[in-house]
């Protein structure tokens, strides 16, 4: 961001856009122009992102019983739709069944770049087996990240040491 406004001119240490203000007055100029110019580059992405009105809670639940309605109706369907009726399951439940499966939210989901989901896409998470034996690779990925981890070797030492009881010696 420093490189950025030399390049624009409004360089933060020329020091004539400084001259006649005092220590305090010079930071926060100089807090404000890193802020006007980092605030349009920064992209939160995976629903962490700035809040919107929906999001207040009083707004939450007066729309409670419209989500709730809208969730047993989407979940009754689809049990009539692939239970009962045994049909052939399409695209938008193969993409809900993916997520599912990766146990991403919506909005999470939307940020997942589309090569990536493309690959999920092939390895069939909708199947059973094919989601039983992607979550058992995963787990098993987990646990050599885990093992191969100097911090969590320490957590487990520790763990160890503690469980010892204290008369073990008599």
């Amino acid at each position: 961001a420093v490189v950025s406004t030399q390049s624009t001119g409004e360089g933060l240490l020329n020091k004539k856009y400084f001259k006649g203000m005092t220590k305090d007055e010079q930071k926060a100029a100089e807090n404000k122009i890193l802020r006007d110019i980092i605030e349009p580059k920064l992209d939160i992405k995976g629903g962490y992102g700035r809040p919107e009105w929906t999001d207040i809670l009083v707004i939450q639940m007066l729309t409670w019983p419209f989500h709730a309605g809208n969730y047993a109706l989407f979940h009754t369907l689809r049990f009539y739709k692939y239970t009962l009726c045994r049909e052939e399951v399409d695209w938008t439940e193969k993409e809900y069944q993916t997520r599912l499966a990766l146990k991403l939210s919506t909005t999470q989901w939307e940020y997942v770049p589309e090569e990536k989901k493309e690959e999920m896409y092939k390895k069939e998470l909708w199947h059973e087996a094919n989601r039983v034996a992607f979550e058992e690779d995963r787990a098993d990925a987990e646990r050599v990240a885990k093992a191969n981890s100097a911090k969590y070797r320490q957590q487990k030492r520790a763990a160890r040491k503690d469980k010892i009881p204290e008369n073990w010696n008599d």
